[in-house]
């Protein structure tokens, strides 16, 4: 069992905090500490330690990162777009990304994505260790190729939950569910994970519909909205020559 502090207590830090403790002595520190669940920041000793997790904004990961002090405690952020040489003021470092988007009322089942991990030949192995102690899918990936695959991330997580919200509207405006939809999302994204996102694309872009793409424009009232429309569909027929 190691003793793991973890620095923030928001969706990732409360997450990993839960999970985390079901193997190991974890104790959580924050800026605002809270009697029953946070200390405070101010009284980390690193040395008390053998993890340090910051779990906290990538903006704040250097200011923290440089605050703490040095010691045999492996400092690990949990940052996807982040190099791991932020933590240089450190020897012993490392990156544990959490490959799934997290939101304090639903639960994880930690099992069920992969946690990418990156240190240096003193530091991987415990890291590696460590990290397959509460996951199952554990794998190694430098900086450069993380901060790709966090750019992937937004656009197949962050953007299509944006334009889930978009369709949501548009839903509720017919008095109809997004979970009217459903099938259709699970399908799309089972078949491109089969067959490739390209080949299983469908819809008006491709087939070059004018008439359906010009109707569906006058039916969005939202600027914006119409803005993205346009712009996805150009891209969507680029990519089909």
């Amino acid at each position: 069992m190691s003793k793991v502090a973890i620095i923030g207590f928001g969706n990732v830090g409360y997450h990993l905090a839960v999970r985390i403790s079901k193997k190991h002595e974890v104790i959580v520190f924050g800026r605002t500490p809270d009697d029953e669940l946070i200390k405070s920041i101010d009284d980390l000793d690193t040395s008390e330690f053998d993890f340090t997790i910051l779990a906290i904004p990538d903006t704040a990961i250097k200011e923290v990162s440089d605050s703490l002090n040095t010691s045999d405690s492996i400092i690990l952020h949990t940052s996807g777009s982040i190099p791991l040489d932020v933590l240089a003021g450190h020897t012993r470092t490392g990156v544990m990304y959490p490959l799934q988007t997290f939101s304090r009322e639903k639960n994880i089942d930690f099992n069920s994505f992969p946690i990418f991990i990156e240190g240096s030949e003193e530091t991987e192995k415990a890291i590696f260790n460590f990290t397959r102690s509460f996951s199952t899918d554990v794998r190694l990936m430098n900086s450069t190729n993380r901060a790709k695959l966090h750019l992937a991330a937004v656009f197949v997580s962050n953007f299509t939950n944006h334009l889930y919200h978009i369709s949501d509207t548009i839903l509720a405006s017919a008095k109809l569910e997004f979970s009217d939809l459903q099938h259709l999302a699970d399908e799309t994204l089972k078949k491109a994970a089969e067959i490739s996102p390209l080949k299983a694309q469908t819809g008006p872009a491709v087939r070059n519909d004018t008439v359906t793409m010009k109707k569906h424009l006058g039916m969005l009232e939202n600027d914006g909205w119409k803005r993205i429309y346009e712009l996805i569909s150009e891209d969507i027929r680029k990519s089909q020559q």
